[in-house]
């Protein structure tokens, strides 16, 4: 006997820490679970700045965006998707599309008139799916780090 579906779209709150944990390290993001919690709350506590959503399938979170106000010196500001995860078991149910359109959506309220996303290079899936969604492929660039 299948379960029907109850999916519920919501901001993330305190209690999903651990879940939003899990699947960052699912889609190969492994963390640990003290700064992880730190950085959750920093964000879940600036929500005009951030906006932290998630999907829910009977009460277990399998997804979940963070979409974030990007201001540059050199550009309007824009919202930059920081995150966007679906649990291996949901993936290709339309969560992902639920989740864009409601980073999408924070970013009008705001007023904010793109989006913006980066992916990394191997994950074609992605590139695929963000494309449907009306995502276009601007550029291409290379990330540097430096560890102080």
């Amino acid at each position: 006997m299948s379960t029907t579906p109850v999916l519920l779209l919501r901001p993330a709150r305190a209690g999903d820490i651990d879940a939003l944990a899990t699947l960052s390290g699912e889609l190969g993001y492994p963390c640990d679970p003290t700064r992880f919690a730190a950085r959750c709350a920093t964000l879940l506590a600036a929500p005009e700045q951030h906006f932290v959503g998630v999907v829910e399938d009977n009460g277990a979170v399998c997804g979940w965006i963070h979409a974030f106000v990007l201001t540059l010196l050199e550009a309007d500001p824009t919202v930059e998707i920081g995150g966007l995860v679906i649990g291996a078991n949901w993936r290709g149910q339309g969560l992902g599309a639920m989740l864009l359109d409601a980073g999408e959506q924070w970013a009008r309220q705001r007023g904010i008139a793109s989006v913006s996303l980066r992916s990394a290079e191997h994950r074609h899936d992605a590139h695929r799916f963000y494309l449907r969604q009306g995502y276009q492929h601007v550029k291409n660039q290379l990330m540097l780090r430096k560890t102080l």
